[in-house]
């Protein structure tokens, strides 16, 4: 009868815990703390943390699809296939402030950039507001 009893009590703690908790959540609505920095390079106010990301239309599977198309023509001695680009995706979705980060082959992350402004883009979100944020895309091509 004890065990029954102390069964009962954990039982109806348990579901009045969830209920509790279930309320919570649903009257406290999640939100990011849209953190937000000047860029260096274009002055304009960028997020640096927000609920999703900017996106290319298509996908990323179909930008990094169009990277196929780079060109090399030759590798120095010493320097690595490894590139790295940067963009502002703004709240209308064009692109600003390109960047190349990382490019010891030379020409490629130019390519990149021509790449990567010939598809349009959806700019990140924040608190259900459209916000412009720095976009990084490293790459590394296997010869």
């Amino acid at each position: 009868m004890l065990k029954s009893i102390a069964l009962f009590i954990f039982l109806l703690t348990a579901l009045s815990n969830k209920a509790i908790d279930h309320r919570e959540r649903k009257n406290k609505p999640k939100y990011t703390n849209c953190s937000k920095k000047k860029d260096i390079l274009t002055g304009k106010m960028i997020y640096t943390s927000f609920d999703e990301l900017a996106v290319n239309k298509g996908g990323i599977n179909l930008l990094y699809k169009a990277f196929g198309k780079l060109k090399i023509d030759s590798v120095p001695n010493g320097a690595t296939t490894k590139f790295t680009i940067a963009f502002v995706v703004d709240v209308d979705g064009s692109i600003s402030g390109e960047r190349v980060i990382k490019d010891e082959v030379g020409n490629v992350g130019n390519q990149m950039i021509k790449i990567v402004k010939s598809f349009k883009w959806c700019p990140a979100i924040c608190n259900g507001k459209q916000v412009a944020t720095l976009y990084q895309i490293p790459l590394q091509i296997c010869l």
